[in-house]
């Protein structure tokens, strides 16, 4: 109509543009979101087990196949094993051998922004505002710190992302579920994850009175596609397996989150605050989507009693609050941030690139590597953290005592009752027919009394490892702020164990070690020989 001006009607569910200052401050608060983000996705890596999964890559490599026994121990030898990510570990193998660790490292950033990836898809599905996403990426990566790390998991995260968006958006397909699964299935078992998706979200159809045929469909596709893996139906025998294994009561990650840990005190609040919300929200009669909440609410159950599913809480809770919230106030959000920030542990020196040995005895172990012509050879206890790193490092041939997968998972609560007294150790080296003990350094200080030749006593704390390891069989010729090395005096050549053994200098020996000293019973030229061989072997940090 000529002379008339047609004026379109804002839909509610648009963006709300904010124009001038409060535009600056939205762009600075949406800043400050993805810097938050950032900082998790940058993380070095550390988790320890990333080097038996190399291990797992390097035969997989050489052998053209996918191992059905355990090959890496001496304590487990011929196994049974199903390796459930052998293809991660193929992939991992490969990033490391084109471009080192720092391949690795990129991989893992790549699929940390990978999975939340369809989280910011589905909230532009439903219209979130730009400071909305970008608060949802900052919550979720808080969530996600903690496998934040190169871990088998986040393909499970990407692809529970991926298919949370799909079921929001009311997509399903036989032949995407067998394909999505089949891929699924042999990278990581969190496909488990996706199919309890499948069950919230066809409940939640059935509720509603719609139609469940197309997401039971796509399920049935994804069963026959995680078929297509190498164990065949064996490969469900895994789940038995780690719900037998009492790992939460040796791993951390396996126990509730605490707010003492700087790992988990983000998701601890996230998980209070989440559930808090929605109880409030219900309390008001809020209407909230049916299979979003229940995904929110049952993963978020499962992260309260392990901090491993965190991130799939994250996932689901950061879709869902920002789906009910599209367009958050500057301030709060801006205040949100102000309190998650501190969360992030960046003070703790955790910026060593790209791979960060603070759970792995990485100098002891290198020792090993150097040593190797008189250490190679002998039955060497580990601890499991230290496992996947020493047989990466020795190389194919080398047996370790253990590591971190569920095989070993019985040892763990062998070993802590071996280092509980002297004639436990003495019986477990014995069965288990050990040369030595690379083991963390427990930091335990136990009383004893030296009776001096006039008759007098003096009482001193003496370290663990004093009485544990009796000097008559075992020498220590390795120590540093982690890890002790003992061995077996008849187990390695005379003249190597003169050249290696700490006769004087110890760790955590200092009052015993001060009196000798004042005593003139420690040779100067024997002790400043030990000063400088110990300066030397931990010389470089971690």
């Amino acid at each position: 109509m000529h002379g008339l001006h047609q004026v379109r009607t804002r839909d509610p569910s648009d963006p709300i543009i904010p124009k001038g200052s409060a535009a600056l401050k939205e762009g600075l608060v949406r800043a400050w979101a993805y810097a938050l983000a950032l900082v998790v996705c940058a993380f070095p890596f550390f988790n320890p087990d990333v080097f038996w999964h190399l291990s797992a890559g390097r035969w997989i490599w050489a052998h053209a196949s996918v191992p059905r026994a355990e090959a890496f121990s001496f304590t487990r030898a011929g196994t049974p094993w199903i390796d459930f990510e052998w293809l991660t570990q193929a992939v991992w193998y490969a990033a490391v051998r084109a471009a080192g660790l720092w391949g690795l490292w990129l991989l893992k950033g790549a699929l940390v922004a990978a999975a939340f990836w369809s989280v910011d898809g589905l909230l532009r599905d439903k219209r979130a505002s730009p400071l909305a996403r970008a608060a949802a990426a900052a919550f979720w990566a808080l969530c996600a710190l903690g496998v934040a790390d190169a871990r088998p998991d986040l393909a499970t995260l990407v692809f529970f992302a991926l298919l949370l968006r799909r079921l929001e958006a009311g997509k399903a397909s036989f032949l995407f579920g067998f394909a999505l699964f089949a891929l699924w299935a042999n990278l990581h078992a969190g496909f488990v994850f996706g199919f309890a998706l499948y069950a919230i979200y066809a409940a939640a159809a059935r509720v509603e009175r719609r139609p469940a045929r197309p997401i039971l469909g796509e399920a049935l596709g994804a069963g026959l596609g995680v078929l297509l893996n190498p164990y065949g139906l064996g490969l469900f025998e895994i789940f038995r397996a780690h719900a037998g294994a009492n790992t939460a009561r040796f791993i951390m990650e396996w126990r509730p989150p605490s707010p003492r840990n700087t790992f988990q005190a983000h998701l601890f609040f996230a998980l209070c605050g989440v559930f808090v919300a929605l109880v409030g929200l219900v309390a008001r009669r809020r209407r909230l989507p049916k299979a979003l909440t229940a995904a929110t609410v049952l993963f978020g159950l499962a992260a309260a009693v392990s901090a491993r599913f965190g991130a799939f809480f994250g996932t689901a809770a950061a879709a869902l609050v920002f789906v009910l919230f599209p367009q958050p106030p500057v301030f709060f959000t801006a205040l949100a941030l102000a309190l998650a920030t501190p969360l992030i542990p960046v003070w703790q020196a955790r910026w060593v690139y790209p791979f960060h040995s603070n759970y792995v005895a990485r100098r002891a172990a290198e020792f090993v590597v150097r040593e190797k012509a008189a250490l190679g050879d002998l039955r060497l206890f580990n601890t499991y953290e230290y496992g996947g790193y020493l047989g990466w490092r020795m190389g194919p041939d080398y047996r370790v005592f253990g590591d971190g997968r569920y095989l070993f998972a019985d040892q763990l609560p062998e070993t802590q009752d071996a280092i509980a007294a002297p004639e436990n150790l003495a019986r477990f080296a014995e069965r288990e027919r050990l040369d030595g003990f690379l083991i963390a350094d427990y930091r335990r200080r136990y009383p004893t009394q030296r009776l001096y030749p006039d008759g007098t006593r003096k009482s001193f704390q003496r370290p663990w490892y004093w009485f544990l390891f009796p000097g008559e069989r075992w020498a220590l010729v390795y120590w540093d702020d982690q890890a002790i090395l003992v061995v077996d005096r008849a187990k390695v050549p005379a003249a190597w164990l003169a050249a290696h053994e700490y006769r004087w200098l110890r760790p955590g020996d200092d009052a015993a070690f001060a009196d000798a000293l004042a005593r003139g019973e420690i040779p100067r030229d024997a002790l400043a020989a030990e000063t400088a061989r110990h300066a030397a072997e931990t010389a470089g940090g971690l």
